[in-house]
């Protein structure tokens, strides 16, 4: 029965007729074995499209039917899927003059559903006693943010509105988002908040020369390596290699506190991508830079701690973010493309090793000591660590450093 009414929808999907009257489903009661399943959560086909309805009526019998427009057959086939994987089944489903009418039956309850192919539109039917776990979710946390929001909280009402999933989208907050100015200021900020606190996640931040010709000041995307929410701050990578230059100038044992590489970044590379602003909300980062930072089959020191805004990842926090290690030859996760202008800079970049976007990866620098004390470690074009002469100029370069979320910058 599950296959039934995709095929159906396939074979008829122009076919029209009008929806039967919503009581007609529940007429003459409840059927006994309905009586027995109280507070059963049924399936939703809010949750399975990750929409709300557009509209819910509580009817004279106690059901509730959900209106839902624009409702594609790839939609419903969708629905379909859902419902099966939910361990439910359609059944008593017909199709007639363009509209399925159906019985859907989980958990030794059942609720009705009517979908009409050509105007797009679905009604569920939700009977007496059973409920919506995915609108119960949404109601819950409505209520529970109004009340905090009628108490002049509006930041804990927000919180509550969170944990709505597409909050916005839900018709009851969406109206009170539109009348209260103060709550929609705070789901502003959160808005732009969000993605820094999500680990994986691609944000923009400050400016930098990505065209070949580097006459152009162009976003610069970082990757979120880590969300600090005790202390209300984000760690960023750069998403692609934004330049190439030498570890250090001269060809000598060193290690990252004297590097000419470190005094670049904290110095030209800060003051050209970041306006004054921006740099303000760049937190001043204890850097560690012991031992164990370094990869333990190289007996190299690290030097001394260091205080800075922005800085290489260490071997440690390579292997940590991206899992780089000193044989997995396969890492894709640890692969950059250099941009053009890093490219022109003299980054290198092979064909041979692709990052996870198709592009030609090329090598770049962290900021552990290599094999032997004038050599710096780097990650190689296919994601696994190396090392290399720290007067190497081929190397891109993807800065890092910890974000303040509550720098007011936003």
């Amino acid at each position: 029965m599950k296959g039934k009414t995709v095929i159906s929808l396939i074979i008829i999907p122009l076919l029209v007729m009008t929806f039967l009257p919503v009581s007609s489903i529940a007429e003459g009661g409840l059927p006994p074995s309905l009586t027995e399943t109280m507070g059963i959560a049924m399936p939703s086909l809010g949750e399975a499209l990750q929409r709300y309805p557009d509209s819910e009526t509580e009817n004279e019998d106690g059901s509730v039917t959900e209106l839902y427009t624009s409702v594609s057959e790839t939609d419903f086939n969708t629905f379909s899927v859902y419902l099966e994987q939910q361990g439910a089944r359609l059944a008593d489903d017909k199709a007639e003059k363009g509209i399925l009418d159906a019985e859907i039956r989980a958990k030794g309850a059942s609720f009705g559903l009517q979908y009409d192919s050509k105007a797009g539109e679905a009604k569920v039917t939700y009977p007496s006693g059973t409920f919506d776990e995915w609108m119960k979710n949404a109601k819950t946390h409505y209520e529970a943010g109004m009340e905090l929001l009628n108490a002049g909280k509006t930041d804990e009402a927000l919180a509550e509105f969170l944990s709505i999933p597409q909050y916005s989208e839900y018709g009851p907050v969406a109206v009170v988002l539109q009348k209260d100015n103060n709550l929609a200021a705070a789901a502003a900020r959160e808005a732009k908040y969000a993605p820094y606190r999500e680990t994986g996640s691609i944000v923009s931040f400050g400016t930098y020369p990505q065209m070949k010709e580097g006459t152009d000041q162009t976003t610069i995307e970082w990757i979120v390596l880590e969300y600090d929410e005790t202390n209300h701050k984000a760690l960023l990578l750069s998403r692609y290699g934004l330049d190439a230059t030498v570890y250090n100038k001269e060809y000598t044992d060193i290690t990252w506190e004297k590097c000419t590489l470190r005094a670049w970044l904290n110095g030209e590379f800060l003051n050209k991508a970041f306006s004054t602003a921006e740099q303000s909300a760049i937190l001043m980062t204890r850097v560690d830079n012991s031992k164990s930072q370094g990869y333990s089959g190289w007996n190299t020191e690290g030097g001394n701690n260091t205080e800075d805004r922005i800085f290489l990842l260490s071997y440690a926090e390579a292997n940590r973010y991206l899992g780089v290690t000193y044989d997995d030859s396969n890492n894709l996760k640890a692969r950059v493309a250099p941009t053009a202008y890093a490219l022109e800079r003299g980054a290198w970049t092979s064909d041979s090793n692709k990052t996870e976007d198709g592009a030609a990866a090329g090598w770049w620098w962290l900021r552990s000591p290599g094999g032997r004390q004038n050599n710096a470690a780097y990650v190689f074009l296919d994601g696994s660590l190396l090392d290399h002469y720290v007067r190497r100029d081929d190397c891109s370069v993807r800065p890092a450093f910890w974000l303040n979320l509550e720098s007011g910058i936003f």
